[in-house]
């Protein structure tokens, strides 16, 4: 595909429906009360202090649904398929109960889905009409690649280039990384399901190289891809290994 005829798709395909705003605003609300939940005051209940952090996991929120579904939008287009994001009612639900009953020490934020559809007019005439399980691997993972990128991005500046609330950004970051974690399970709608029934083999270096990443930061304040991707590779090398391998032979 063209440039040119990228951009034109683009501008045409890439908007959200009215209702995909509807469910961004519902999911970016939910996402925010999770999220701020144990966030109301340091020892007691203050609820101006809870609104600022509410607000600020709202806008968080919003940022972290555009461009999650925004990257998986632009790059289905690739393939002449439509991508649309819908709410994922059971995971609210899930959210809201363990918020409540863990008080937001536990927080899951697996809250929407991500659906493919075909763009008639632009696949008419092609052999294998429709999406195959790799688009639908490649299209789901670039949400939680986007995520990713812009935690480490953000993260990158505020350490280097610009004095940003370190406390602000941390949080940004956190919220970012957390979101495409769980969007990686391998439960259907999520993205990790679109991923896993490609390619297992593909799953286990994208799971492994996160939770690599996670562990780095989080112990030993390291924030380096190179040091994560290594670690996926090792996590695809055992998976290959001591499972798909064994699984193949049998």
């Amino acid at each position: 595909m063209s440039y040119r005829d990228f951009v034109d798709k683009a501008k045409r395909y890439a908007k959200f429906s009215k209702s995909e705003y509807r469910d961004f605003w519902i999911v970016a609300f939910i996402l925010a009360i999770v999220f701020s939940w144990s966030k109301w005051g340091k020892i007691d209940f203050d609820l101006f202090v809870g609104l600022g952090n509410l607000i600020i996991a709202f806008i968080f929120s919003l940022i972290i649904l555009f461009v999650h579904h925004m990257a998986q939008r632009l790059y289905a287009l690739k393939y002449g398929l439509q991508v649309e994001h819908k709410v994922w009612w059971p995971g609210i639900a899930l959210a809201f109960l363990v918020a409540i009953f863990s008080n937001g020490t536990f927080l899951i934020l697996a809250v929407s889905g991500t659906y493919v559809s075909v763009l008639t007019v632009h696949r008419l005439g092609r052999y294998h009409y429709g999406p195959s399980l790799k688009h639908y691997a490649m299209i789901a993972l670039a949400g939680p690649a986007a995520n990713l990128i812009l935690a480490g991005l953000v993260k990158f500046i505020q350490l280097q280039l610009l004095p940003l609330p370190a406390a602000l950004v941390d949080q940004f970051f956190i919220f970012s990384i957390a979101f495409a974690a769980w969007n990686l399970l391998p439960i259907p709608p999520l993205d990790g399901s679109r991923i896993v029934f490609s390619s297992r083999l593909l799953y286990a270096l994208v799971v492994g190289s996160v939770i690599g990443y996670i562990f780095l930061f989080q112990t030993y304040g390291i924030f380096s891809w190179l040091w994560a991707i290594l670690i996926g590779i090792a996590t695809w090398l055992a998976f290959y290994v001591i499972l798909e391998h064994s699984w193949r032979a049998g």
